[in-house]
């Protein structure tokens, strides 16, 4: 099998909207990041994460937004398989699909509840809320037992981090938007038309529960 190459998990991100800091990111589409070397045999969900970019879907729209009525989302080509992968990259459309819908991260098929997991220590980060509390905030969309396990064993990235893959957990959790221009995004904001409130992406923001239980984990990693 052709050696993984992750994504998801490079930039440290900039100020969540509505307060607070989320550590830990990815860099999107337009960003600078490595390419595949050509010829090498690329399959999506076997070496290629679903939610990586290709060089073929470098095209971009806006939409009004299925998920944040009022809003108009940055949505992106969807030709995946098409061109080279773009590991640094997240494809804007999936990733949304992927956070949203809870479709795997590698593969791109919808996750049941009972087959539905997270690698909450290698991705996302903390949001301080108007309290002052802290909540887990979730910008990688979830895998499959079998997808993470391959994860693990294939990603450079993962294999060199502590941390298995977690069940998704029961305590609900929150959709929400950010309408800042990412990092990498900044040329493309520049096209879009001015004055509207356009998603440039989203992430899942958990209960106190299952942040408790990611501060543990982050706790008890072992000193880089």
């Amino acid at each position: 099998m052709a050696g993984w190459r992750c994504a998801g998990y490079i930039y440290i991100g900039a100020g969540i909207r509505g307060g607070g800091a989320l550590a830990g990111g990815f860099q999107f589409d337009g960003a600078a990041g490595a390419v595949a070397a050509p010829g090498t045999p690329w399959r999506v969900g076997v070496n290629v994460p679903w939610t990586v970019s290709w060089t073929a879907e470098q095209k971009f729209d806006i939409k009004l937004s299925d998920d944040f009525p009022g809003l108009v989302d940055l949505v992106q080509a969807q030709n995946p398989g098409d061109g080279l992968p773009r590991f640094a990259a997240m494809h804007i459309t999936r990733h949304r699909l992927g956070i949203a819908y809870h479709f795997c991260h590698v593969c791109g098929r919808r996750t049941l509840a009972r087959d539905r997991f997270i690698f909450p220590v290698q991705s996302g980060g903390f949001v301080t809320m108007p309290d002052e509390s802290q909540r887990y905030a979730g910008n990688v969309p979830p895998v499959h037992l079998a997808c993470a396990k391959r994860a693990a064993r294939l990603c450079p990235h993962l294999r060199h981090t502590a941390g298995a893959a977690v069940p998704y957990p029961s305590e609900d959790s929150r959709l929400m938007q950010r309408t800042d221009i990412m990092p990498g995004m900044e040329q493309l904001a520049k096209t879009l038309p001015r004055g509207l409130k356009i998603v440039f992406s989203c992430y899942r923001l958990y209960g106190p529960r299952f942040t408790r239980q990611v501060e543990r984990l982050r706790a008890a990693l072992p000193p880089p």
